[in-house]
């Protein structure tokens, strides 16, 4: 069995992200006292609403500033891998509780739409839009923070700007509530967010859970992989092949090469040469190998992977 290693972790764009989620932790937690102030004397569900999912804002980047850190601490004893899912398992959180604040957010609508209560539009308008500007501030940074390379950074980035989004809509039923009366369109604001929401939440819930069964990424095509192995002239067939996430951005491969006949050491060649394609063509840098003879009762590929 053959190893190779590669980790092309940044550690500056690491500690660029977890200065941006500190940043962003922080005008959050200003965020949702203003708008849970705000929706209590607006007697506002849509900005009740809106603080409930700033409040899970809170605790996502409070999971994700942590896991962070974590994330950065080498890898030692049973943690072979690191703590690279730390991540992974904060993107978890995040979506999970996103989903459970929209569910709530629809029951107490649907109660409102039944048995509307007066509403301070111009109370709701002026706290949104606050509230749309500091999360604009907060997506902003937080994209210059490298939210597209982790997917923790990213479901944080994602919170926000469905929090921005949220105020956006709360801020028009603001508007609509101060010049026609027309009450109901809070809890239709606030069902509209939760819409948003449970698409975003459904997502990220979707690409964590792939991650932690290993599921092959969807960006990956086995077949494309398995060819870019065996066009060195000496790799016969390429099966048992295996591509996994170990966290946001850092792949794993394993697979058995079914070789020519060559001596044990001419290996090393065909091994460094099938990484080095994999690592320039397919960003997968950390490979593990197993080298057969193409005798062997796999050698011509047929064997289940």
């Amino acid at each position: 069995m053959a190893h190779q290693h590669g980790h092309g972790h940044d550690a500056h764009g690491r500690e660029a992200g977890e200065h941006f989620l500190r940043a962003a932790f922080t005008l959050s937690l200003l965020i949702l006292l203003m708008e849970a102030v705000g929706g209590f004397l607006a007697h506002s569900l849509g900005l009740l609403g809106d603080a409930g999912h700033v409040l899970t804002d809170v605790l996502a980047l409070g999971a994700s500033l942590f896991s962070a850190r974590l994330e950065r601490r080498p890898a030692q004893g049973r943690w072979s891998y690191g703590f690279s899912r730390a991540g992974i398992l904060a993107a978890l959180f995040n979506a999970s509780t996103l989903l459970l604040v929209s569910g709530a957010i629809v029951v107490e609508a649907i109660g409102r739409l039944l048995h509307p209560v007066a509403v301070q539009g111009m109370i709701v308008w002026a706290v949104a839009l606050l509230g749309l500007l500091g999360n604009l501030y907060i997506g902003l940074r937080l994209h210059g923070g490298h939210s597209h390379e982790s997917l923790n950074v990213r479901s944080a980035w994602l919170h926000v700007m469905t929090d921005a989004a949220a105020s956006g809509t709360v801020l028009l039923a603001g508007v609509v509530i101060a010049v026609t009366g027309w009450r109901i369109a809070d809890p239709l604001a606030s069902i509209i967010v939760s819409l948003l929401i449970v698409r975003f939440a459904w997502g990220i819930l979707a690409e964590t859970v792939g991650i932690l069964m290993e599921a092959t990424p969807d960006d990956v095509d086995l077949d494309a992989l398995c060819q870019a192995i065996e066009s060195d002239g000496l790799v016969r067939s390429c099966h048992h092949l295996h591509v996994w996430s170990i966290g946001s951005g850092e792949r794993a491969l394993s697979a058995h090469l079914a070789v020519a006949e060559m001596r044990l050491g001419d290996t090393t060649a065909v091994i460094a040469r099938a990484s080095g394609v994999l690592a320039e063509r397919f960003g997968i840098a950390h490979c593990t190998f197993q080298v057969e003879s193409q005798d062997h009762p796999c050698g011509d590929g047929d064997c289940l992977s």
